[in-house]
């Protein structure tokens, strides 16, 4: 008897000692905007096809009533160890699709990459394409996304929305992009701050 109750305390001991990360790491989740402006806030992310580049796929969100017809985005995070950054991969029949930024001059585009290695190489000399610098903030259950490069310019930025003009055909609504502007960042002034919140897929699912 006390072998076996020392062989359940060892196994039980392991078992709350095991790592849990890789399990964490599977799950989905989704991504919305928290905003000021009422018709951005609580929108959903969702893509719109990047006519310059098949690989890349812009995130939007749409502020009509009505669900945009892509699924809205959800990813999985994959944090690097050494660094506590994120990748957020996103399921797909291709195995190596990820949330990423994409631009120049300190103003970036929230995107969808496939293959991103191989993307950035196809792209313009001086565009920027990083998909392993995110922050996950928790707070409880959900949390927000920030995008940390590798200079003081870019630690200094913030999601912004950005209005855009969307083929007629999709008839969703005025929509806007969402993208990473940095301190060294000129633009025009027609863009909104926003937050990025991340929250479980399975909130948005009880929604539908």
């Amino acid at each position: 008897m006390r072998l076996q109750a020392l062989t359940l305390s060892l196994l039980a001991a392991a078992g709350l000692a095991s790592p849990i990360r890789s399990a964490a790491s599977e799950e989905l989740y989704t991504l919305r905007l928290s905003s000021a402006d009422k018709s951005l806030d609580g929108r959903y992310l969702t893509t719109i096809p990047d006519s310059g580049n098949a690989n890349t796929t812009a995130l939007v969100v749409y502020t009509s009533s009505s669900k945009p017809g892509d699924a809205f985005i959800k990813f999985h995070p994959v944090v690097n160890p050494s660094t506590k950054l994120a990748e957020l991969r996103t399921p797909s029949s291709s195995s190596n699709v990820a949330l990423a930024v994409v631009g120049t001059n300190g103003l970036f585009d929230f995107a969808s990459v496939a293959d991103p290695d191989d993307t950035a190489d196809d792209l313009p000399e001086g565009t920027k394409v990083d998909w392993t610098s995110f922050r996950l903030h928790q707070e409880g259950d959900i949390g927000t996304v920030e995008y940390e490069g590798d200079d003081d310019a870019v630690a200094e930025g913030n999601w912004f929305a950005f209005p855009i003009r969307v083929s007629e055909a999709t008839k969703e609504g005025e929509a806007w992009g969402v993208k990473w502007k940095d301190g060294s960042a000129w633009t025009t002034t027609d863009y909104l701050p926003v937050k990025v919140v991340y929250e479980p897929a399975y909130v948005i699912a009880k929604d539908e």
